[in-house]
């Protein structure tokens, strides 16, 4: 099978939204986040989901059930049963990231990870997140994730960009920079 492409699909659930539900786009990147979550976690789910031999009414069934107990409304019920019918729920994680960039493009937004050495407070957090916006010209939603290895400072990717302020890559530019003289 050739490569499965997510956008058109995650563009086609952000037009619902945002023709009638532009106010729940975030929670509907939630929902959908829950659900690749839950498929990921629980790898029998995705598997009954995607054999040929379970009947379609019995899938309907089961991904209603998971869908009741994660809480998911409409419109991302009816889009996860469309996604389902065209047996592409193993591609749920790509379709969330996709539907989730539409999302932060619309609101003006970008989301950056961000890799510290150790535990910042909410001040600092607030800072690295605004000299990011500044740099990047957007308002930016950043995640956080202690890495003790990088010694000190920080280590920020956005999109394919990658801001590394950390020593050990402080360290390995030097070294770069020493074989290339």
């Amino acid at each position: 099978m050739g490569r499965f492409r997510a956008l058109p699909y995650a563009k086609a659930l952000h037009d619902v939204v945002m023709d009638g539900e532009a106010d729940r786009a975030d929670g509907v990147a939630a929902e959908l986040d829950a659900v690749a979550d839950t498929l990921d976690a629980v790898p029998e789910f995705q598997r009954v989901l995607t054999i040929p031999t379970v009947p379609v009414e019995t899938k309907s069934e089961i991904l209603d059930a998971v869908l009741d107990s994660l809480e998911i409304q409409a419109p991302t019920r009816r889009f996860l049963h469309v996604v389902q019918q065209h047996y592409r729920m193993e591609h749920m994680r790509d379709i969330a990231i996709a539907y989730r960039e539409l999302v932060d493009r619309a609101a003006g937004r970008t989301r950056a990870s961000v890799e510290v050495a150790g535990e910042l407070s909410e001040e600092e957090r607030r800072r690295v997140t605004e000299a990011l916006a500044r740099v990047l010209g957007v308002r930016v939603v950043a995640s956080f994730e202690d890495r003790p290895e990088l010694l000190a400072g920080f280590r920020a990717q956005v999109g394919s960009k990658v801001f590394d302020g950390s020593l050990v890559g402080q360290v390995d530019r030097l070294s770069r920079e020493s074989l290339t003289e």
